[in-house]
């Protein structure tokens, strides 16, 4: 007979992944006893991560061993570093370290890309690289430069499946666009038992990228054509915006505003609407859906207000990167509708 059933089981994992959660959302201060050590040639993250068994404490002060569960541990690869669980999962699946993503980064740079940027997101279970490669297309538009990266990405905690996708930065703004749903995947594997097998399938579908840049160039050069002189209403459809009466209350009586934004989305549309006017590069764009659609980019990437979301890469995965993915649908079907209106009937 089992020790637990799979419902205390499961009440245990949840209780042990809770706690290791709370644990990271404290405020902590910074400890002088971890000292980053030179990375090692090859090595493009200085930590990695290991399985460790995880254990309950039981009523007489002991600890038992939770069966078919496993720890997710944060480590530095060169010298010593305290304990940092980032995950409980099953023993079915298997930990994505960053030594299977450098791995394929280098793999990479054999093809002909160089890295040119790494790092680690959502309280360290998130880790990604960024490559660039000469042969990709670029385009330069007035305020605008378009540099292609190739970003390969993975997680710890199952929430990111290894994958790669093309990000489009704008070099004069800084403004970035993930084309999640646009470009064709270098690989795409899960974290289950054959996950190196499925990580050497990343080679198919590398020559398309060109490809989808292309065509994504050829959207921004309609853009940067068709006109937009007051950009809120269509701000106002890519954060889904309402002008509507508002309940409040006064001296304990409740009335119905006239219509208006949520606060919620005033102050979003405040921060499009400055981005609008006065964002890198806007006033050399000139009153176009990219400007408009640049704003929104800008907004999302470097409003203060999102800062704390896009650490935990909301920009790049999350809300604010599926805001820009409809945004700029939005654009192109603007553009598209000014270019049919434009057509002769004969």
């Amino acid at each position: 007979m089992p020790l637990f059933s799979n419902e205390e089981l499961n009440a245990i994992v949840n209780d042990i992944q809770e706690e290791v959660d709370n644990f990271q959302t404290e405020e902590t201060p910074e400890t002088p006893v971890e000292v980053a050590p030179d990375l090692r040639e090859g090595e493009i993250f200085s930590h990695t991560v290991e399985s460790i068994p995880i254990y309950m404490k039981e009523p007489d002060g002991g600890f038992a061993k939770v069966p078919d569960f496993h720890g997710v541990n944060r480590k530095r690869k060169n010298g010593f570093s305290l304990m940092e669980i980032l995950h409980v999962a099953p023993d079915t699946t298997t930990v994505i370290g960053m030594e299977q993503l450098e791995s394929i980064a280098y793999e990479l740079v054999d093809l002909g890309y160089s890295i040119t940027g790494s790092g680690e997101l959502r309280q360290n279970k998130w880790l990604f690289v960024e490559l660039e490669n000469e042969e990709l297309p670029e385009l330069d538009l007035p305020g605008t430069k378009l540099v292609p990266k190739q970003w390969i990405g993975s997680s710890h905690d199952g929430t990111l499946a290894l994958k790669s996708t093309l990000k489009v930065i704008d070099t004069i703004c800084e403004n970035t666009f993930m084309m999640n749903a646009k470009s064709m995947s270098l690989f795409k594997t899960k974290h289950t038992k054959n996950a190196q097998y499925r990580i050497k399938e990343y080679r198919e579908g590398i020559q398309e990228a060109g490809e989808v840049l292309n065509q994504y160039y050829d959207s921004v050069k309609m853009l940067s054509e068709a006109p937009c002189n007051n950009p809120e209403p269509y701000f106002t459809k890519v954060l889904g915006a309402e002008m509507k009466p508002r309940k409040r209350t006064l001296n304990g009586k409740q009335f119905m505003t006239e219509p208006q934004y949520s606060g919620k989305h005033r102050n979003q549309l405040q921060g499009l609407n400055w981005a609008f006017n006065y964002g890198d590069g806007q006033q050399e764009r000139g009153n176009t859906l990219w400007r408009a659609f640049s704003a929104v980019t800008d907004w999302a990437d470097h409003d203060e207000a999102n800062e704390k979301a896009n650490a935990n890469g909301s920009n790049i995965l999350g809300t604010r990167a599926r805001q820009k993915d409809k945004a700029f649908n939005l654009a192109v079907d603007l553009a598209t509708g000014m270019q049919v209106a434009q057509v002769p009937v004969k």
